[in-house]
């Protein structure tokens, strides 16, 4: 999949969002419940929005995406937003991290751009990462969603108890965004 550059990724954003992208990203630290003190990683944090969110919490966080140039993009931000947070190149299906090492982990609309094996690799390793009680927040597109391609996340939520994860809560998330369809969540705690 190629990506937009990383003007362009915030424009879509913006204009998906009416200008409120950050309330959107409000709406998803308050689905996981993000207090100050907590560590947190954002997998597949793209430029960085929802990890700032996260870190202005008072939260460590980090921030992990498979575009060099999207966290080039990131780290600008946060030194503009005067947050520390630590962004690293690097994929879901593969986490550079030790088992246990996060209160939370959040990854939103990444998923639907992964293949099945993919998929199946990242919900493991979400699971490997977040500390015993830890919570998973994953936000992203719905069944019968033109932008995902068919992918329902609600369909998956069932399915992550296999990797040590039960679903809490999962529903539609109304982040009210325009071209991009009903978006579903899935808060899971690890086992």
């Amino acid at each position: 999949m190629q990506m937009p550059s990383p003007l362009r990724y915030d424009l879509i954003l913006w204009r998906a969002t009416r200008g409120r992208e950050g309330a959107l990203r409000e709406k998803q630290l308050d689905l996981a419940r993000v207090t100050a003190g907590e560590s947190i990683l954002d997998v597949g944090c793209g430029t960085g929005t929802l990890a700032i969110a996260a870190a202005r919490r008072g939260a460590t966080v980090r921030g992990l995406d498979p575009s060099s140039a999207l966290l080039a993009r990131a780290r600008k931000k946060a030194r503009r937003a005067r947050v520390d947070v630590t962004f690293e190149l690097g994929a879901g299906e593969s986490l550079p991290y030790a088992d246990d090492s996060f209160d939370i982990v959040v990854s939103s609309l990444v998923w639907h751009h992964l293949t099945h094996d993919d998929l199946r690799a990242s919900a493991r390793e979400l699971g490997r990462v977040v500390k015993p009680n830890g919570r998973v927040l994953i936000v992203d597109t719905a069944a019968g969603d033109a932008h995902g391609g068919g992918f329902d996340l609600a369909a998956i939520a069932p399915r992550l108890a296999g990797v040590g994860l039960d679903a809490v809560e999962s529903g539609p998330f109304d982040a009210g965004l325009r071209g991009i369809g009903q978006l579903h969540y899935v808060l899971a705690r690890a086992a």
